[in-house]
C-alpha cells in the first residue's frame, strides 16, 4: 500500500490544489480525465522530489511548474496520436450563440493550432508563457517559480511569443499591401 503524503505535502495540496487544477484545465481546455491524470501525476512527481530533498519551501512554485510541463506533454502526446485530418471535436468549439458555424470552426482550428504551437515550444519557454500569459503570474513571481532571473524570463517570453507568432501566422488577417 502506498505511503500517505506527509503533513507538509498535505498542506501544499490543500493550499495549492485549486490553483494548480485551474492551471491544468486552462492549458488542456477541459476538466475531464486527462486533467485529473495530469493533476495526480504532477502531485506524485512533487512528492517524489520532496522525498529526495525534503525541502517544502519551493513546493507550490515547483508544483505549478511540474503541472504546466505535464499538461504541455499531454498536448504533445495528443498531437502525435491524432491525425491532422480528424474532424473538429465539438467539445473544443466554444459555444457562442452569436457566432456562426464557420466562425466556430475557425476558432476551434485556431485553438488547436495554438495548443500545437505551444506544445512545440521548449519546456522553459512554454512554462514561462503559460505562467505569465495564461495563469497571469507576475514576471517576478514567474521568474522565481522557474528559478531564473527576470531578464532571462523576458528572453524566454520573447522567444516564445516569436515562435507562437510564426506558427500561427496563417491565422492573422490579411493586411493591405502598401504601394
Amino acid at each position: 500500500m502506498p505511503e500517505q503524503p506527509d503533513h507538509q505535502l498535505q498542506i501544499v495540496l490543500r493550499d495549492q490544489g485549486t490553483p494548480v487544477w485551474r492551471l491544468i484545465v486552462r492549458i488542456l481546455g477541459n476538466d475531464g480525465a486527462d486533467a485529473a491524470d495530469c493533476f495526480q501525476q504532477s502531485f506524485f512527481e512533487l512528492a517524489a522530489r520532496h522525498a529526495s530533498t525534503n525541502d517544502i519551501r519551493r513546493a507550490p512554485a515547483l508544483w505549478s511548474r511540474i503541472a504546466a510541463a505535464r499538461a504541455v506533454d499531454l498536448i504533445r502526446r495528443r498531437i502525435r496520436d491524432r491525425a491532422r485530418t480528424q474532424p473538429v471535436d465539438d467539445e473544443e468549439v466554444v459555444a457562442r450563440p452569436d457566432v456562426g458555424p464557420a466562425a466556430k470552426a475557425e476558432e476551434a482550428e485556431l485553438l488547436a493550432d495554438f495548443r500545437a504551437a505551444l506544445a512545440a515550444l521548449p519546456e522553459a519557454q512554454a512554462s514561462a508563457f503559460l505562467l505569465t500569459q495564461i495563469d497571469e503570474v507576475s514576471n517576478q513571481e514567474a521568474a522565481r517559480m522557474l528559478g531564473v532571473s527576470v531578464n532571462h524570463l523576458g528572453v524566454l517570453l520573447h522567444r516564445a511569443r516569436a515562435a507562437l507568432s510564426a506558427r500561427l501566422e496563417s491565422h492573422n488577417p490579411v493586411q493591405e499591401q502598401r504601394p
